[in-house]
C-alpha cells in the first residue's frame, strides 16, 4: 500500500523515522502500524521506533533513530553535525540520556552519557533534541583533534559568540573538558596574535634556533620574525575571527613586497603552533638550511 498524505509528509520531513506516539498522533491505529510492519513497509530498529523502507537510511535517519531510542539529547560532535557546524558526522553517535540501556543492535556506534540537561541548554532542531550551539561548540572543541580551529571557524561565521561560549562554560563548570575549554576561551578573548608570538619564541628556544629579530622593518612593513642575513621571514597570526578585511589586504601587500625583495616567508597561526609546534619549527629550520645552501 505505502504511505500517503500526512504520514508520508511526516516521514519525508523526519528522515523516514517515526515513533509509535507520533504515528498515533497522525491517526494511525495499532493495527495499521502492525500491518505496515508485517508487509515490510516499516522496519522496527528498536521498540516503539519505526523506519520507513521507502526512505533512504541516511546518516540523519540513523542519528534520529538512536536519539529517539535512548530518549536522549544529541550532544558533542553529533549535535554539531546536526546544527550544520560540522560537514561530516563523527564516528560514534554522541548523546546524553537518563538511562544507557537500549535494545539497538550493537552494530550502531553510540557514545551515550548518563546526564540530564537543563531545558535552557536544549533546542529542537528539525524536531530532534540537541544541545544549544554554545554548549555544543565547547564540547566539540574538546573532542576534536583540531578543536581550536573548529571553534575559530564557528566564531568567524557567527555560529557562536564569546559571550555565549563563556556563559555555557560558566553554567557547566563541572563537566568533563570544560576546564580545557575555559583555557581556550581565555586565549580567544585575549590578543591571540601576541599569545601566538610568545608561543613561537618558546618553540624556537626549545630547539635552540637563534639569529632571529622581531619586528624587523623592511620597506613600510615590519616582520614578526626575521633572519635578515638569510632573508627568511615568519609571519604569525592569532585566531582568524579577530582578523579584518583591512588587515587581510595589508598582509597581501606585505607578501607581495617580500616576494619582490626575494624574501622567503612562512606563515603560522595560533592553531598550527599550538597543535603542531614542532613541525612548524622544523619548517623554519629547513628553510634556514636551504637559505645557507643558496647563499652566494
Amino acid at each position: 500500500m505505502g504511505d500517503s498524505g500526512d504520514v508520508a509528509a511526516f516521514l519525508a520531513a523526519h528522515d523516514g523515522i517515526i515513533t509509535a506516539p507520533q504515528a498515533y498522533a497522525l491517526g494511525l491505529s495499532r493495527e495499521e502500524i502492525r500491518g505496515r510492519v508485517a508487509r515490510g513497509e516499516w522496519l522496527v530498529p528498536a521498540r516503539g521506533i519505526y523506519r520507513s523502507a521507502a526512505n533512504d537510511y541516511s546518516e540523519a535517519a540513523m542519528v534520529r533513530m538512536v536519539v529517539l531510542t535512548y530518549r536522549g539529547v544529541a550532544d558533542r560532535g553529533t549535535a554539531a553535525w546536526w546544527h550544520g557546524m560540522l560537514t561530516e558526522l563523527p564516528v560514534g553517535i554522541t548523546l546524553s540520556c537518563r538511562s544507557a540501556r537500549t535494545d539497538l543492535p550493537s552494530s550502531v556506534p553510540v557514545r551515550a552519557t548518563r546526564r540530564s540537561y537543563d531545558p535552557r541548554d536544549v533546542r529542537l532542531v528539525r524536531d530532534l533534541a540537541v544541545t544549544a550551539k554554545p554548549l555544543t561548540a565547547l564540547m566539540t572543541t574538546v573532542d576534536l583533534p583540531d578543536g581550536t580551529a573548529f571553534l575559530d571557524r564557528m566564531l568567524q561565521v557567527g555560529a557562536v559568540d564569546l559571550a555565549g561560549l563563556q556563559r555555557a562554560a560558566d553554567d557547566h563548570a563541572g563537566m568533563r573538558g570544560i576546564g580545557m575549554a575555559r583555557r581556550l576561551l581565555a586565549v580567544a578573548s585575549s590578543d591571540s596574535e601576541s599569545e601566538a608570538e610568545r608561543l613561537f619564541v618558546r618553540l624556537l628556544e626549545e630547539r635552540g634556533v637563534t639569529g632571529w629579530v622581531q619586528q624587523y622593518r623592511t620597506g613600510r612593513w615590519r616582520l614578526d620574525f626575521a633572519w635578515p642575513e638569510r632573508r627568511v621571514a615568519v609571519e604569525i597570526s592569532g585566531w582568524a575571527f579577530h582578523r579584518t578585511s583591512r588587515r587581510h589586504g595589508n598582509d597581501l601587500a606585505k607578501a607581495n613586497h617580500l616576494e619582490h625583495e626575494r624574501w622567503r616567508e612562512l606563515q603560522f597561526d595560533w592553531h598550527m603552533l599550538n597543535d603542531s609546534g614542532a613541525r612548524c619549527v622544523q619548517q623554519v629550520i629547513d628553510l634556514l638550511n636551504a637559505s645557507d645552501h643558496c647563499a652566494p
